[in-house]
């Protein structure tokens, strides 16, 4: 044992080799190996095949050395591109292993969203994964809007002055604020309201100015417009892409495909739970869905049994609980035209509680009426799932609707929309008592955004947080009733739903607005996750992860859809104001794109025309029905055929039931 090891230490490589020799020995024989004896080790390097050398007993680097041997011995003559190629293959691999590793290594709150799936289960990560992609949306965003516009409105030499047009008119030139003599109160209010020296920042519209001049070959105006609607038109297919991937299984939750109860019993338990409070949660939804099932066929069963009489009195009780809540949704809409009323007179001079009431005004009408709506859906006699649906959709339906009416309300005070005629709006197209009305607008998103993170931020400290000490520290009833309070996930994602409508409409009247957007979804990540953590828990109705993506991803398309139809009423119709901004000197901010166009040939004019006109529009929107009344049909179609074989599994059943109760018959018979 002293001789080899210290032959060893002096010769390394010999152990492989005389390892190797010894392998060659006791390598299995073949016939023609024993036919002829006289064969050389080298022979059966060759007959040894790639699976016999990896069954051997021996180490990687024993079995590499054989393998290099067997290389050398066969002397295999292999083209020098068939080299290239595998070399070339290999790299390919290897760079795309490295890759994987170093992007997963590099992901955004793997870890936490990991635990709170552990903890909660699928469905309440799935908002905090929702949360990481708006953040993704918002970068993506600012990185346009950095490279396209920011830097070379920075870069330019020309950004002082600007063409002024023949009909501009002195009263409509007159914008201007002094911001040296501002108290530090005030500096420290700007931060809120979006005035002084965050007026006249990039931040906002009126800041962005630059000299329009032929000899630049990069023109900022058309970078402008076409960054923001090509940021927009992105987040519609990326909406799109991500609806058409949980289509198939709302589908399959929509066309009740249920399982037996045996199955349900055995797969319906979620295995990544790890808390006992949250396991006990998930007991009791298992057992709630078979109580509502059951509930279900006794509803179904009472619902045949319903007279006339029954049904119009039901009816009637719908349509009054209907008209209620539509009252309750016009006295909120009134209360948010007195906000704006209130905040729009004199709003230089007014202090921050009156520019911040129509944020206010909304945020209490979208925390009251969600209670009111449930209370309202329970009176309606619909099933379980279908109260949560309906009262989902109303919530949805108040949230977007009440920013809309701030947006009608607004344009109507700023823009005079509706009012062209008042002497206010005549001279300059739009009220001359705000000379940049873009950066108002922008002013106005720009304290929408920042209040709905302070509403986070207090509801997670002052609401949450007492109440979870409450619950635990006091004996009263009022306490043990409260308890702790319950993370609803739908109704988290319309706050934050309601949130990025607000960033995609504020994005052309305040360009760094996505940027503010991602500091506000990272931060509220983190609070989102302390109050799940500590001051709340699962909502005893557990949400299913795959029926959230797809409502999830509706809520954000109808969102963007109120958003683009602002934006496109803005930049289609609206005269710019004339003393700040980049569309200063034209008629609508539209009008960019043809005067950067002229200098195209003729017939590439006559396309962009026809592309643009009511008659492309009109061709287009029947093609496109055209291609959703086959998607329809083709979906119809494949529901039937689906209902056919669920009739026919049926029908073999019973076939195979009457096949044993006559074999058994007949076994019975048998002398």
């Amino acid at each position: 044992f002293q001789k080899n090891s210290r032959k060893q230490q002096q010769h390394p490589g010999l152990e492989v080799m005389e390892d190797s020799q010894n392998i060659q020995h006791r390598l299995p024989q073949h016939d023609a190996l024993t036919a002829s004896p006289d064969l050389k080790t080298e022979t059966s390097l060759e007959d040894l095949g790639d699976h016999q050398l990896r069954a051997m007993p021996c180490s990687m680097q024993q079995k590499r050395f054989l393998s290099r041997q067997l290389n050398t011995s066969t002397r295999r003559e292999v083209a020098s591109w068939v080299t290239w190629h595998q070399k070339r293959c290999r790299a390919y691999r290897q760079l795309q292993e490295g890759i994987w590793n170093f992007a997963r290594i590099c992901q955004l709150w793997k870890a936490s969203l990991d635990e709170i799936e552990a903890v909660f289960g699928p469905g309440i990560q799935s908002y905090f994964s929702f949360l990481k992609l708006l953040l993704f949306i918002n970068f993506l965003a600012g990185l346009l809007i950095i490279c396209f516009i920011l830097l070379p409105v920075t870069i330019s030499h020309d950004t002082t002055s600007f063409l002024k047009g023949p009909s501009a008119e002195l009263e409509c030139m007159n914008y201007s604020s002094d911001i040296s003599h501002r108290s530090s109160w005030q500096h420290l209010q700007d931060i809120f309201t979006g005035d002084g020296y965050l007026e006249h920042s990039y931040l906002f519209y009126g800041a962005y100015r630059v000299k329009e001049d032929n000899k630049n070959n990069y023109n900022v105006h058309l970078a402008y417009l076409l960054s923001i609607l090509g940021y927009l038109f992105a987040s519609f297919l990326w909406i799109l892409l991500r609806m058409t991937a949980s289509l198939v299984q709302w589908l399959m939750l929509r066309w009740e495909f249920k399982p037996y109860n045996s199955t349900r019993i055995f797969t319906e338990w979620d295995f990544c739970i790890q808390s006992p409070e949250v396991a006990t949660l998930n007991q009791r939804s298992i057992y709630n869905g078979f109580k509502i099932d059951l509930a279900e066929q006794t509803r179904r069963m009472q619902k045949r049994q319903r007279t006339r009489k029954q049904l119009s009195q039901l009816y009637l009780l719908r349509l009054l609980i209907n008209g209620v809540i539509l009252l309750l949704m016009a006295a909120a809409f009134y209360c948010i035209h007195l906000a704006t009323e209130v905040s729009q007179q004199d709003a230089s001079s007014s202090s921050v509680v009156n520019q911040y009431l129509p944020p206010l005004v909304i945020s209490i009408a979208n925390v009251l009426l969600p209670f009111l709506f449930h209370a309202l859906a329970q009176l309606e006699g619909c099933s379980p799932n279908t109260e949560v649906n309906l009262t989902l959709v109303r919530c949805m339906t108040l949230k977007l609707s009440t920013l809309g009416i701030f947006l009608f309300f607004l344009g109507h005070r700023v823009l005079c929309t509706g009012s062209r005629n008042s002497p206010q709006c005549q001279l300059c197209g739009y009220n001359k008592l705000y000379q940049c009305w873009e950066t108002h607008i922008g002013q106005e998103m720009y304290k929408m955004t920042v209040f709905s993170f302070l509403t986070t931020l207090a509801f997670a400290f002052l609401i949450s947080l007492p109440r979870r000490l409450l619950a635990k520290h006091s004996s009263c009833a009022l306490a043990h009733w409260l308890g702790k309070e319950e993370f609803l996930v739908p109704h988290n994602v319309l706050d934050i739903v309601a949130a990025q409508t607000v960033i995609w409409t504020g994005i052309f009247f305040c360009p760094l607005l996505p940027l503010l957007g991602c500091v506000v979804i990272f931060l509220t990540f983190y609070i989102k996750k302390y109050t799940l953590f500590q001051n709340c828990q699962p909502s005893t109705q557990l949400f299913r992860a795959s029926h959230s993506k797809f409502l999830f991803q509706i809520m954000l398309l109808l969102g963007l859809f109120l958003a683009c139809m602002s934006l496109g009423y803005v930049i289609s119709s609206i005269r710019p104001s004339q003393p700040c901004g980049l569309f200063a000197n034209y008629s609508t901010p539209w009008q960019a794109v043809p005067k950067a166009m002229s200098h195209l040939s003729t017939s590439a004019m006559l396309v962009l025309d026809y592309a643009t006109s009511n008659v492309f529009c009109f061709l287009l929107l029947m093609l496109l029905s055209l291609i959703l009344t086959v998607y329809i049909s083709q979906a119809q179609a494949n529901r039937k055929e689906i209902e056919r074989l669920k009739k026919q599994r049926v029908q073999c059943v019973q076939e195979k039931w009457c096949l044993i109760k006559k074999l058994t018959l007949q076994l019975v018979n048998l002398p």
